[in-house]
């Protein structure tokens, strides 16, 4: 390493930034100048000239940038640097405080030469005699290198604090200068992703929970009245419409905000993921949490999507249901769940058919949820006189005959009978008194949870 206090290559750096600085800074100058105004022009030789002195500056730095050889480049512990560097000094450090940043280690090395040698006024490396005392420590996100500054009989004084605060604000870091003492601060390997894991963390909790809060609103907004597992005989087709739409229109008016939020948090779990390695389990969990957020997300979606307005229609309820059923099985294969379907060859019956798949992929979403890994959703679909019945069976835990209804309607929390605590059930309630059908929870001749809906001809 040179013993010099500045190098003619470290001078004409530090140079060529400040020479960059005030190029930027006439080139704004003269952007404003150009502004409409009263009589002010600028000629347009000036800007040639600007563009040329930018060039030679950029030219400048290639040849800078290209000059040094390869170093190592990686995480570097300041504290065993100064060891190395000024065996004779005095170092004051904070034990198990954490020195490591990341950075080239003979940019560092060298701007801790700098930083010691100016505590005396020899510009060679300090001696045993000198002992300079250097405190390293670790502050917060940061770690601070200080010395007391000796006296300031160099004729290259300010020049080197010029370049080190250059060269610290390249490795991200600053200068300070205070009183006597001066201090290098530079960011703290891993300090940075560590803050934004937490960050990350704090956010996807908070979408959680806003997740849950948006299920209680819609589940106290559309369970004011007294629901049976079938219509109650004062209900009239017009408040479950008008209920329907109160469904719809608040699901619209969240899951807008909802997906934007959850855009922006999956780029930040790719990001962990990419930081901390595909196997990490915290970007693992991350990852988990996300698409269950978005699973909820694109439940609200679906539900803000349906026409209100729409007329009934002939349909092939069977063909529709196949669909639906496909269309869930990639949901279903990422929770370990398989799917099959019992139904006639046709059925038909005049429905609105947004509404009627609606009403599928709500039962299918809380089917598939409340099912464990390795287990099966059924759905059958079978004709009569009087209508059409759809029976959705899961593998999730039963639930006793005395708090079907008050499940269905979200009175009681699911969760607490390990059912699932979405919005899915509870949509699914709603548009099935929209279509003027019977929607209940029944157990199976076998001991599993169904859901049980009967359309009406």
């Amino acid at each position: 390493m040179s013993q010099e206090r500045l190098t003619r290559q470290e001078l004409s750096w530090l140079l060529a930034q400040e020479a960059r600085g005030a190029a930027k800074a006439l080139r704004e100058g003269v952007s404003q100048l150009k502004q409409p105004g009263p009589t002010i022009t600028a000629s347009q030789p000036v800007e040639t000239t600007l563009d040329t002195l930018d060039e030679a500056i950029s030219r400048l730095s290639e040849l800078q940038s290209g000059a040094g050889k390869a170093a190592r480049r990686g995480r570097i512990d300041l504290a065993a640097l100064l060891y190395d560097l000024a065996p004779g000094a005095r170092i004051a450090i904070e034990p198990g405080a954490g020195t490591e940043v990341f950075g080239e280690e003979s940019e560092l090395r060298r701007m801790l030469h700098v930083l010691i040698s100016q505590t005396h006024s020899i510009p060679a490396v300090p001696s045993a005699t000198s002992s300079p005392e250097v405190h390293i420590r670790r502050q917060e996100q940061w770690v601070r290198i200080s010395v007391d500054l000796g006296p300031d009989s160099s004729a290259t004084a300010e020049l080197e604090r010029r370049w080190l605060s250059r060269m610290a604000t390249r490795h991200g870091g600053r200068l300070e200068l205070e009183g006597g003492t001066q201090s290098v601060l530079l960011p703290a390997d891993g300090a940075s992703d560590q803050r934004e894991v937490v960050e990350l963390r704090k956010e996807l909790e908070q979408a959680q929970q806003l997740g849950e809060a948006y299920a209680r609103e819609l589940a106290t907004a559309f369970s004011a009245g007294d629901l049976a597992a079938i219509p109650a005989a004062g209900e009239t087709h017009d408040s479950s419409t008008e209920r329907f739409k109160l469904l719809v229109s608040t699901a619209a008016s969240l899951s807008g905000r909802m997906r934007d939020m959850l855009e922006g948090l999956r780029a930040d779990a790719a990001m962990a993921a990419e930081e901390l390695g595909d196997d990490s389990k915290l970007a693992e969990r991350l990852s988990r949490r996300v698409t269950a957020a978005f699973e909820l997300s694109r439940e609200l979606s679906r539900l803000a999507e349906c026409p209100l307005d729409e007329r009934p229609s002939q349909l092939e309820l069977c063909r529709i249901t196949r669909d639906a059923v496909a269309e869930a099985a990639t949901r279903a294969a990422r929770h370990g769940v398989e799917l099959g379907v019992e139904a006639p060859d046709k059925l038909e019956l005049p429905l609105p058919r947004a509404c009627f798949e609606l009403l599928l992929h709500t039962l299918l979403d809380h089917a598939v949820a409340a099912t464990p890994h390795g287990g099966r959703v059924g759905v059958t679909l079978s004709g009569s006189e009087a209508g059409v019945e759809l029976v959705v069976r899961d593998g999730g835990p039963r639930v006793p005959e005395v708090s079907r209804r008050n499940v269905l309607t979200h009175r009681v929390d699911p969760a607490s009978l390990g059912r699932p605590a979405g919005i899915a059930l509870l949509a699914a309630q709603v548009v099935a008194a929209h279509l003027g059908a019977e929607l209940g929870l029944a157990e199976s001749p076998d001991g599993h949870t169904e859901v049980r809906t009967v359309l009406r001809r």
